[in-house]
C-alpha cells in the first residue's frame, strides 16, 4: 500500500520583481508577415497547482482565420479572451460555436477544431490534470468535452480582472490571485493523495503503468479509484493513459523527425500497430501518416507534458 505524504510542500510566494520565468517559447510564421506567437510562464509559487501560464497572439493573416485540430492533452484550462476577436470550435456533435470572453475548458476524448482570427490575443492557466477540482469545488467531470463560462463560477470569475494585454502584469496578477485560492484548498485529504500519486506516475511512465499497479500502490478498490479519478481528472485512468501515452508519442516523433513512424510508436512503447493505428484515428480523426504530414503549432508544443 502507499505511504501517504503531502505532495506540495514550501510555502507559497510570489516573486515581486520581474517574472524570471517568462519565456517566448516559440514565435512561427505561416507566410510573409504572418506571426503566431506564444509564450508561457510558470508561476514557482503555484507549482502544486499550476502548470503554466500561456499567451497566444495571432497577426498578419491573409485569410481570415487561423485553424487548427487541437488534441486532448490531459489538462484542464481556464481561458481568456482579450481582444473583440472571435474564436469558434467545434463541439462533439461536430457542430460550431463561438468561445465566451473567459471559460473553464475540461478534458476532451477527441480533437476539436479551432479557429482565430486575426488580431486575436488569449491568455490560459493551464492546470495540473487532477487540480482544478480542488481549487474550486465542482467535479471535473462536468467539464469533460465541454466548456463552462467562467461567470458560472463566481469564485473563478473574479480572475478576469488579472487580464491585461501586457503579458508579464497578467502572469503577476493570476499568480497573486491564485496564492490566495491554493492557501484555502484543502491537500490533507487521502482521496486528493491518492490521485494526486497516480496522475504523477502515469505521466512519469508516460502513460504505459497497470491500473493494477496503481491500486496496488493505493490500497483502494477499482471501483472508489474510477470514481475518485473522474471527479478529479474528468475521465477514466485508462483513457488518461491513453491521451497521455498518445502525446508522447507525438512529442517523440516531433523531436525525432528523421526516425520512421514505427519505430517512434516502438520507442512510445506502441508495440501493437493495430492498435496503435486504431487509437490514434479515434482521438485525432485521422491515420498517423496523415496527421504527420502537417504543422500542428499550438499542438506540437502542448503534446509534451
Amino acid at each position: 500500500m502507499l505511504v501517504l505524504k503531502r505532495p506540495i510542500t514550501g510555502s507559497y510566494h510570489l516573486n515581486k520583481n520581474r517574472p524570471r520565468h517568462c519565456r517566448a517559447l516559440f514565435t512561427f510564421a505561416l507566410g510573409h508577415n504572418v506571426m503566431i506567437a506564444l509564450q508561457t510562464y510558470i508561476p514557482p509559487g503555484l507549482s502544486g497547482f499550476v502548470k503554466s501560464f500561456w499567451q497566444i497572439s495571432v497577426h498578419g493573416l491573409s485569410g481570415p482565420t487561423y485553424k487548427e485540430d487541437i488534441l486532448p492533452d490531459g489538462h484542464h484550462e481556464i481561458i481568456f479572451h482579450v481582444t473583440r476577436q472571435k474564436a469558434r470550435r467545434t463541439t462533439e456533435g461536430a457542430s460550431w460555436i463561438i468561445e465566451p470572453d473567459a471559460f473553464f475548458a475540461g478534458q476532451t476524448l477527441h480533437s476539436y477544431s479551432l479557429e482565430l482570427e486575426n488580431n486575436s490575443l488569449l491568455y490560459g492557466i493551464r492546470f495540473h490534470p487532477h487540480t482544478l477540482h480542488i481549487l474550486f469545488g465542482f467535479p471535473a467531470d462536468l467539464l469533460t468535452n465541454n466548456i463552462l463560462p467562467l461567470h458560472d463560477i463566481p469564485a473563478a470569475y473574479v480572475l478576469k480582472n488579472c487580464i491585461t494585454e501586457n503579458f508579464e502584469t497578467t502572469c503577476r496578477n493570476l499568480e497573486t490571485a491564485l496564492l490566495q485560492r491554493c492557501k484555502r484548498a484543502d491537500v490533507s485529504a487521502n482521496k486528493f493523495h491518492y490521485i494526486d500519486y497516480s496522475v504523477q506516475e502515469i505521466i512519469k511512465k508516460r502513460g504505459d503503468i497497470s491500473i493494477c499497479h496503481l491500486l496496488n500502490r493505493t490500497g483502494i478498490s477499482q471501483r472508489y479509484f474510477d470514481t475518485l479519478f473522474r471527479q478529479s481528472v474528468g475521465i477514466t485512468p485508462k483513457s488518461f493513459c491513453n491521451i497521455v501515452k498518445l502525446n508522447g508519442l507525438i512529442s517523440y516523433k516531433n523531436k525525432h523527425p528523421h526516425k520512421k513512424l514505427t519505430e517512434c510508436c516502438y520507442e512510445s512503447n506502441f508495440f501493437d500497430q493495430s492498435h496503435f493505428i486504431k487509437l490514434f484515428k479515434s482521438v485525432t480523426g485521422k491515420l498517423p501518416k496523415e496527421y504527420f504530414k502537417n504543422y500542428h503549432h499550438i499542438n506540437d508544443h502542448f503534446a509534451d507534458l
